[in-house]
């Protein structure tokens, strides 16, 4: 009987080890699951990803505001709004359709507010205006920028303008690690699509992106410009410009997105290093443990030798 519970035991040690080690397992790999479950959007869309209707639109006064590159202010003086449009955007959640129109040599811009929590595709297309039809293919460029390179592309924008700007010649005796504090970057390095007749891509954000902490109040949440350019600027892959102006077609497909909480990050980074510790620990304690069991000999009974009657008599 003895025996029977003891191999019992054993046996529930056993389960209760393995249930352990798959909860361990569980655990580390579940998270990694669920972080690329939740970035299968992708980066870049087809073109006929945006499925939006002609008359959607937004309230140009709180959910998008459009930029011109020639209007009158210095750009380091400018909070990054026209006089007209100085109202608060509204976090950008339902899709829209806009027309923009580009003149020659000059550029323009959409400022919007993209939020977590959403997905955005961007579609673009270039055509060349009735009124001063261009001689040359309808090409330009797209830039994706926060606010900060929206600021230093309005100040090369007026360096340009005013004959004295750097040059992608220029561009080419600095060095790669200075080269973003003389030129704007597109956001995230990757969005900026250059030569195109038209072009559609997609983003996300993973946080609320702020740029720097106020120690005045809460913070807005940041703002981003979509860039529609038809001027040579210094990045040596962008369109020189046509000889005309452009109408620019745009549509945005705002998705709802899956967002994991911001604790999976430190449970991802935490686990490798608590997992080297516990894992040493558990086999330590079970090496040890063998050597505290008390196993209770069993007692065997020697029989005892009598003799028979016969060979009693002979004895005496």
């Amino acid at each position: 009987m003895s025996d029977r519970l003891e191999l019992g035991g054993d046996d529930v040690q056993l389960t209760l080890n393995r249930l352990a080690a798959s909860g361990f397992s569980i655990g580390l790999i579940a998270p990694l699951i669920a972080i690329m479950i939740a970035s299968a959007t992708p980066v870049v869309a087809s073109s006929n990803d945006c499925n939006v209707d002609l008359n959607s639109g937004v309230d140009w006064e709180r959910q998008a505001h459009k930029k011109n590159l020639d209007d009158d202010g210095f750009w380091f003086f400018e909070q990054n709004r026209d006089d007209d449009q100085d109202t608060e955007l509204d976090s950008l959640t339902t899709d829209f359709y806009a027309d923009v129109e580009i003149p020659r040599d000059d550029g323009s811009a959409i400022e919007i507010e993209l939020v977590t929590g959403y997905s955005y595709t961007f579609c673009i297309e270039f055509h060349p205006s009735v009124q001063n039809t261009p001689n040359m293919s309808s090409k330009g460029d797209v830039y994706l920028l926060s606010s900060s390179n929206w600021a230093q592309y309005r100040s090369e924008y007026w360096q340009y303008k005013d004959g004295w700007g750097i040059t992608s010649e220029d561009l080419n005796w600095v060095p790669v690690e200075w080269r973003d504090m003389a030129v704007f970057l597109p956001f995230r390095d990757t969005h900026a699509y250059e030569n195109k007749q038209s072009v559609s891509f997609s983003t996300a954000l993973d946080n609320d992106n702020y740029g720097w902490i106020s120690w005045f109040g809460e913070q807005d949440d940041a703002s981003y410009f979509l860039v529609f350019d038809n001027w040579n600027n210094s990045r040596h892959a962008d369109a020189d410009g046509v000889d005309g102006d452009m109408i620019v077609q745009v549509w945005v497909d705002v998705e709802e997105r899956l967002t994991l909480p911001k604790f999976t990050a430190y449970l991802i980074v935490g686990i490798l290093p608590i997992s080297c510790i516990v894992i040493p620990l558990m086999f330590h304690s079970k090496y040890h443990s063998h050597g505290k069991t008390i196993e209770e000999e069993e007692v065997q009974m020697v029989p005892l030798l009598e003799t028979a009657p016969e060979n009693k008599e002979n004895i005496d």
